[in-house]
């Protein structure tokens, strides 16, 4: 006996959000290499546990700085509608997505007819994607109306699976200044102010304590990290 299903609203996006895959860091970045290049294998008294907290802190402030997802995959979904208007022989604009795209396929939905939610490829890692303008219908929100969209694909959203494909696709210019971060961690534990010479400063002048806690910069990671961000230059 046929069973009539009901259609998915236009505005429903193609696959649950929020789902998150955590990549397993052990196989990339592990404890034992940690304690080669950090030249401790010999030393006891720093953790296990130690390590693994100083990677999980470093690999925070690359996200935090880069504006990368690495700790896995993640289901994301963002406005995607364009400027308020569009020259006449416009097919398409850039969008610019907040992560790059994991498996290579981005869903455009929430338009006004089943036919403008599409799905479209790109090239894995990327964050720059050429959205298609919908045509065919008129806009009647009111120009006037501060909360009127007023714009072309105004409405619709981008689906994609954000971060990498795997850990080993990581660049490895991110795992580099993870291990500064962590090397810095180890040898620093945060008892005293240094500053970037390697040198104790007790000196109290009339701009205060000299020094920095700021271990990104103090380390070199956020240096070699802002090779990653092309907008940084």
């Amino acid at each position: 006996m046929l069973k009539l299903i009901p259609n998915k609203p236009l505005n429903t996006p193609p696959f649950p959000m929020g789902t998150e895959i955590k990549f397993d860091w052990e196989a990339r970045l592990g404890v034992e290499f940690i304690r080669s290049h950090a030249k401790i294998d010999d030393i006891p008294s720093v953790m296990d546990e130690q390590i693994r907290l100083y990677r999980s802190a470093s690999l925070e402030a690359c996200e935090q700085y880069t504006g990368l997802l690495l700790s896995g995959q993640r289901t994301m979904t963002e406005p995607v509608q364009g400027p308020s208007r569009v020259r006449s022989y416009d097919t398409h604009y850039t969008h610019h997505l907040k992560y790059p795209v994991a498996d290579g396929y981005a869903y455009l939905y929430g338009g006004n007819h089943v036919t403008d939610n599409v799905t479209f490829a790109v090239l894995p890692g990327t964050r720059k994607i050429k959205v298609p303008i919908r045509t065919g219908s008129i806009d009647m929100t009111n120009c006037c109306d501060p909360c009127a969209v007023n714009a072309v694909n105004g409405g619709m959203l981008v689906a994609y699976k954000a971060g990498y494909k795997s850990v080993e696709d990581v660049p490895v210019t991110a795992v580099l200044g993870m291990l500064q971060f962590i090397t810095w961690c180890i040898e620093h534990p945060g008892d005293e102010l240094l500053t970037q010479r390697n040198r104790v400063e007790t000196r109290a002048g009339l701009a205060g304590l000299q020094g920095s806690n700021n271990i990104a910069m103090i380390s070199g990671a956020i240096e070699t990290w802002r090779i990653l961000d092309p907008e940084a230059w």
